[in-house]
């Protein structure tokens, strides 16, 4: 499911601005934001494929069933924004989701891929902030930080 080096279109410096802002919002709270990319999106619905990756990258494993996924297919032209149980509802259930998904849209057409993400992973940080606040005492950082790329 994932190849180690593989094409990806983002420069070393977009790179790094995504995983700057993905460090950023994991500090002020104690969820768990990945990104993960790939080329193609064989599902018609990419939430599937999007249940798929988080399971794979064991995502649901977090302590606090807190951990959010941002899956994009470059090339299919398809994405999907995924919350594990706790931080899905207390986000707000499907209107928050609905209207994050609608800004990175939005993002993707007015601006550029990149920086769409970056803002993103900003509007996602507020709930993650607001309702699983990072704790001094337990932090830990559970997953990466930063964008894995498949096929």
């Amino acid at each position: 499911m994932f190849f180690k080096k593989k094409k990806h279109p983002f420069s070393q410096s977009e790179i790094a601005l995504i995983e700057t802002h993905l460090k950023k919002a994991e500090l002020t709270s104690s969820c768990e934001l990945r990104i993960f990319m790939e080329q193609d999106c064989f599902f018609e619905e990419p939430l599937e494929r999007a249940n798929e990756v988080f399971a794979a990258l064991q995502m649901q494993a977090t302590q606090e069933r807190n951990a959010l996924l941002l899956y994009i297919a470059t090339k299919s032209k398809k994405f999907a924004i995924l919350g594990d149980d706790a931080i899905y509802e207390k986000a707000g259930g499907a209107t928050f989701w609905e209207t994050a998904a609608t800004g990175f849209v939005k993002d993707v057409k007015s601006i550029d891929l990149t920086r769409a993400i970056v803002n993103c992973i900003d509007t996602l940080s507020i709930p993650m902030q607001e309702h699983f606040p990072a704790n001094a005492f337990s932090n830990d950082n559970e997953l990466a930080d930063e964008i894995v790329f498949g096929k």
